[in-house]
């Protein structure tokens, strides 16, 4: 039987990268971002690219395709659970029917990465509190802990974590697949501009990132108050990485 893969994640959080994985093994067809086609349009003021017009644009219209996509071929989607968080809290039998992993990264630089794209983000748009109360809808549903990857332990230890990953979901681990050719894979076209630095990549790197000037950032009132209202979340879900 096909199985399906959901990895929630919240934007700037390496969630593209750790796509790529997925896309490089082959055995998974991968959807990016669907539920984002709900969430958005080509006139919304977020950052886009090209848009497949003939993709669905409601909640059950996008889940229809992922559901029937498993009738042939193992599914993995990435997603952004503030895109669809309120639809996806009712629908258990949605959540039910495929393994739902999160990806979460530290606040402070996912916020300075998400601004120096889209420097209007609203508050959801951070997605730590929609990423917690999916995180508690699945808890309940499952009676278990999801499976909870910190971005920061994934660039640091690449190997490792998608072992892990693998062995968790079942999966045989596959060393071609953690390296790949620079180019825009066709699930990434709609928000190309974003993933500039995936494009480019040959693999998972975690490159040094530098010092925040943690004063500077907490003079910026807008940067302050998502962090103070996001890391809470953040926190809750850190405590049960792997």
């Amino acid at each position: 039987m096909n199985r399906m893969v959901g990895l929630w994640a919240h934007p700037r959080s390496r969630s593209t990268v750790l796509e790529r994985v997925f896309i490089e093994r082959k055995d998974f067809e991968v959807f990016h971002e669907p539920f984002a086609h709900m969430a958005f349009t080509p006139s919304s003021s977020i950052p886009s690219d090209d848009w497949d017009d003939q993709f669905p644009h409601t909640y059950e219209g996008i889940k229809e395709v992922l559901v029937e996509a498993t009738k042939t071929r193992n599914v993995f989607h990435k997603d952004m659970c503030y895109h669809c968080v309120e639809d996806l809290k009712k629908d258990e039998a949605f959540l039910s029917q495929q393994t739902n992993i999160f990806l979460i990264r530290e606040p402070v630089r996912s916020i300075l990465s998400h601004h120096a794209v889209f420097p209007d983000m609203p508050l959801e748009a951070i997605g730590h509190k929609a990423m917690y109360e999916i995180f508690c809808t699945v808890t309940k549903l499952t009676g278990h802990i999801p499976y909870v990857i910190n971005a920061d332990h994934l660039a640091r230890d690449p190997e490792t974590v998608i072992r892990k990953l693998c062995e968790f979901l079942g999966i045989e681990h596959m060393p071609q697949a953690m390296s790949w050719k620079r180019e825009c894979p066709s699930q990434w076209k709609t928000w190309r501009s974003w993933h500039t630095a995936a494009e480019q990549s040959e693999q998972i790197v975690g490159s040094p990132e530098p010092d925040i000037d943690m004063q500077a950032f907490n003079q910026n009132s807008k940067l302050k108050a998502l962090h103070e209202y996001h890391r809470p979340f953040y926190e809750r879900m850190n405590a049960f990485c792997q």
